[in-house]
């Protein structure tokens, strides 16, 4: 949008919101981002193209659905927080996510991790369950409406109550209606392309839509025209993921592939039946909680830090220990001693505030582990993308060429490209052409050297380093001294890396605990709270599994002479109680992730204290 639109916009929202930038563009309208004067905090406000605001019935019923999404409180929803409508103006005012859409990121980096991937559907999965047990169904789940958070990885979807409402769209620019079908047709469930009525079991398939292009970086059908992709949805079966991806799990390609059944009855039957089948993948890959990936980072480039100045300090001693006439090398050892000092007490000090975060050894050595996975399965994601194997390998052969250049530029600039310099015996002219060649193969070493140490399926040296020197009798050693008397440093526990604990492992509080003392101060009251939080988190973890053991002996045969009428209905009462607690325990869930989440913003800069208490109190 050109400056005099933004200062058009400006004008028509007023004082309370100050115009930035523009987001982004497409077939639904434009996206600017903006600052809420009042609350100052960043927005995303959404402004709707002149063909659908200006159509009276479609207006009303978007305002009547978006009026619906803005009731909406779950962390994996982006909130809607007003309707303009303003000199027949028509936006929605959302909460800003500071990330990239997923279908951007798969276009830009090709098919993401099975871990990714599993997150990312979970996700998804739960906000879906969370609006359709709220009787509204999305529509048009599709990658380009998934927000992926940058600051936490959270996965957002966004423009609930928007698909069902849309006018006529040119094909290729958003959503496109065919009689009364609307949606992306990419996309479409079987009932949503027929024109059939839909249920929350058509997101099922859209995301398992998403599940198949995220992983593979191909859509299970491709079609120019929209009427054959929604023929290729009612009539084809989708190529199996397991011919694109050969390293998926089995669990991870029979989930999308059943999101993907023709008949609604064959898929999950809720979001929440989705995110519980992908707990396997989860909980067989725990993962790496944020404070100890920190960890592992800033001690990694202590410890070679420490080598390196250990180094430096060896070879002064080594090289003037036998210089009697000069004595300055001892300043120059003093100074590298000092600093070897200075790294080892840092280096203390970080495994010290690890275990004071509840972590132990034992999770450090789970966490370097996993880290090795997660690079090895994103290794296995390139290797099965013939996009992305192409393209390596028209990087390694320009590497190999450039290289190769180097060689024979530099004889041709040696033999035959320089001169002697009169009266300067040994000294040498090189031409004008050959200076051309020198700095050619200068160039091309250059290129070739960088594209080489690029490869994204080079090995990382440091990090084998630091699983060796992590599972060493050397790395627990230095663990066990640098957590001297405190309690419970070598112990097994229970950290992030436990899948016991991982509804609290790194947590709300473990990232409270991390703030700087001033912010803390303005949070007074909230460790405590959350520490209940977390306790009635576990209540009702333990209260489920009381009633699934329920469940189990009650499901048992019936004896001779039972009543077997009577048995069945004492599973169902014991199941409508599972579920209520299930919920409970997964709103519970989000509070504190919502927290977690607002806490880490706060932490990075761009939070409030007052969005972290509005977040607890939600």
């Amino acid at each position: 949008m050109t400056n005099a639109g933004l200062d058009t916009l400006q004008r028509i929202l007023g004082d309370q919101y100050a115009v930035e930038r523009e987001l982004g563009r497409g077939g639904m309208g434009a996206v600017f981002l903006a600052r809420d004067l009042r609350l100052h905090r960043q927005v995303a406000i959404k402004v709707l193209p002149p063909e659908l605001s200006a159509h009276a019935d479609l207006r009303e019923r978007f305002l009547r659905e978006t009026r619906v999404a803005a009731s909406f409180s779950h962390p994996n929803i982006v909130p809607v927080h007003a309707i303009e409508e303003r000199e027949g103006l028509l936006a929605f005012v959302m909460g800003f996510v500071d990330g990239d859409t997923l279908g951007a990121r798969v276009r830009r980096s090709g098919p993401v991790s099975v871990l990714e991937a599993v997150r990312v559907l979970q996700e998804m999965a739960w906000a879906l369950s969370y609006a359709h047990g709220r009787g509204v169904v999305h529509r048009d789940v599709k990658p380009d409406n998934i927000l992926v958070e940058r600051a936490s990885g959270r996965a957002l979807i966004t423009d609930f109550g928007i698909a069902r409402n849309a006018g006529a769209m040119p094909v290729g620019e958003g959503l496109t209606r065919v009689g009364e079908v609307v949606g992306t047709p990419e996309f479409m469930s079987p009932e949503q392309a027929s024109g059939d009525t839909v249920d929350g079991r058509s997101d099922i398939y859209s995301l398992g839509v998403v599940g198949y292009y995220m992983l593979s970086g191909k859509l299970p059908f491709d079609s120019a025209s929209p009427t054959a992709l929604l023929a290729m949805h009612l009539t084809h079966a989708p190529p199996s993921l397991s011919l694109l991806r050969p390293d998926l799990p089995p669990e991870m390609i029979e989930a999308v592939e059943r999101c993907l059944a023709k008949s609604p009855d064959e898929r999950w039957a809720s979001g929440e039946a989705l995110a519980s089948a992908l707990d396997v993948l989860r909980r067989a890959a725990p993962e790496v909680a944020p404070a100890m990936r920190v960890f592992l980072q800033r001690f990694g480039s202590t410890v070679f830090a420490m080598a390196a100045l250990g180094t430096a300090l060896w070879l002064v001693i080594r090289t003037n220990a036998d210089n009697q006439e000069n004595q300055d090398w001892w300043l120059a050892a003093t100074v590298l001693a000092a600093a070897l000092w200075g790294v080892g007490v840092q280096a203390v000090s970080r495994v010290r505030m690890l275990v004071r975060q509840g972590f132990r050894y034992r999770d450090v050595v789970a966490a370097v582990a996993s880290i090795r996975a997660e690079d090895a399965a994103a290794h296995d994601a390139i290797r099965a993308s013939t996009d992305e194997m192409s393209r390596r390998k028209r990087r390694l052969r320009v590497a190999w060429v450039s290289l190769a250049w180097t060689v024979p530029a530099l004889v041709l600039v040696r033999t035959s490209m320089r001169h002697a310099v009169p009266g300067q015996p040994g000294m040498y002219a090189v031409t004008l052409p050959g200076a051309l060649v020198a700095f050619s193969a200068a160039a091309a070493f250059g290129l070739g050297v960088t594209l080489l140490a690029s490869d994204p399926l080079k090995a990382n040296p440091f990090a084998l380093v630091q699983a060796l020197f992590w599972r060493s009798a050397l790395g627990r050693t230095i663990f066990r001294l640098a957590a001297w008397r405190m309690k419970g440093a070598v112990d097994t526990g229970a950290g992030a890396t436990d899948p016991g604990a991982r509804d609290t492992a790194a947590g709300p509080r473990t990232v409270l605990l991390a703030l700087p003392a001033s912010l803390r101060r303005e949070l007074r009251g909230i460790d405590g709270r959350l520490t209940e939080m977390e306790h009635e988190l576990q209540v009702f973890g333990a209260r489920e599994a009381q009633l699934s053991s329920a469940m189990l002996e009650a499901s048992a045969p019936t004896p001779a002479g039972g009543d077997a009428t009577r048995s069945d209905a004492v599973v169902a009462e014991l199941g409508e109680h599972m579920n209520d607690i299930r919920l409970q325990r997964a709103a519970l869930a989000g509070r504190l992730e919502e927290v977690r989440l607002q806490l880490l913003r706060l932490k990075a800069g761009i939070g409030s204290p007052e969005a972290v208490l509005a977040a607890l109190e939600s």
